[in-house]
């Protein structure tokens, strides 16, 4: 699970889509029922897990894990697009067990014999292991992308080889069962940049400057005691804003630091807000903008059609108010010197 220097928060991608959804809904019913028989049975006295998450393909091919902290189950989208309903219980019931040995021992034993009584306890088949699971989903990976390649060649101008690409895909997706529907599916990804007990301005500006540099949609949500900003966007976008927003953090405290050490009074707020008002006017074109500000609205859409159907969203206009002038005036002067990475690139529109 990837945290935040900053924050220390999770920063998991999660995925969502209407099905990857009603499957996480389902195993989570899954997992409460399994939680509500342990404690009828006075073996376990709190929830084993707080939330599952779906997200993209995960490190080293894991099907999921299972992490203590925040008691988090991360089960791969891979493994719900591609393994069959018993291969998807079984592996969340193995998450499921991990988190039960966490919860009787205080920590992971790994795949101990008291890892395997927890399997037993949920209900995990017998003989259930994921490697084989692992194996099955490559293997069918392996046939889509031999399918998409056939399929791309469909559109060869050399006719013959068209003709035979297109009766090959057909043959191989008769042959494998093998479906490319769920590429037709719509799907955001999501994953938090800040949380905090309050929102500085300057944060707002960062977030602000991060949606207009990658085409993320941000929305700030809160519960109780804490704000939590989450951007929306495309796998690659929802990347790009997590290593723009480390970076520009990053780089602003070091500078901060350096120029405290040299004796400087330095307010933290007003400095970036500085560096990110002079960032954005260094960055402003007007063609890669324009592209980027279609691909927000695109981005907002898709979050509202699929995350947030039954919820209200609403805007607000948030001003400064005073600020450390010098603080602010040397911020503009580090912005100057700054440059986005051009591993974030900026798009054109077509």
């Amino acid at each position: 699970m990837r945290k935040d220097y900053h924050t220390a928060m999770d920063r998991t991608i999660r995925v969502r889509s209407l099905n990857l959804d009603k499957a996480e809904a389902g195993l989570s019913a899954l997992g409460k029922m399994k939680e509500r028989e342990l404690e009828d049975a006075g073996i376990i006295s709190s929830p084993l897990f707080s939330a599952l998450c779906i997200a993209p393909d995960l490190e080293d091919g894991k099907l999921g894990y299972f992490s203590p902290e925040g008691k988090v189950i991360v089960i791969s989208e891979n493994v719900i697009n591609t393994a069959g309903e018993d291969a998807i219980r079984n592996i969340f019931l193995h998450e499921l067990a991990h988190a039960l040995d966490f919860a009787l021992h205080g920590s992971l034993s790994g795949h101990s014999p008291a890892f395997r009584e927890c399997c037993r306890v949920l209900g995990v088949d017998k003989g259930f292991e994921k490697s084989r699971v692992r194996t099955s989903i490559t293997s069918a990976n392996d046939k889509r992308d031999r399918v998409k390649k056939l399929l791309a060649l469909s559109s060869s101008p050399f006719e013959n080889e068209a003709a035979e690409a297109i009766k090959k895909a057909k043959l191989l997706m008769a042959r494998d069962g093998i479906t490319l529907d769920e590429d037709k599916e719509e799907k955001i990804y999501m994953v938090p940049l800040y949380q905090g007990a309050r929102f500085p301005f300057s944060i707002r500006m960062l977030l602000t400057y991060i949606s207009k540099a990658t085409g993320v949609y941000v929305v700030i949500s809160q519960d109780t005691n804490t704000k939590t900003a989450i951007a929306y966007g495309s796998l690659e976008e929802t990347e790009a804003s997590i290593y723009l927003y480390d970076y520009l953090v990053s780089a602003a405290e070091r500078e901060i630091k350096t120029l405290r050490k040299n004796g400087e009074r330095i307010s933290k707020d007003s400095f970036l807000r500085g560096a990110l008002t002079k960032l954005t006017e260094k960055t402003a074109d007007k063609s890669s903008d324009n592209a980027l500000v279609a691909i927000r609205d695109e981005n907002r859409k898709l979050a509202k059609k699929i995350v947030f159907s039954n919820t209200k969203l609403t805007s607000a206009k948030v001003r400064a108010h005073g600020g450390d002038v010098s603080s602010y005036t040397k911020g503009m002067g580090f912005g100057a010197k700054l440059s986005v990475p051009s591993a974030i690139g900026r798009k054109e529109l077509e």
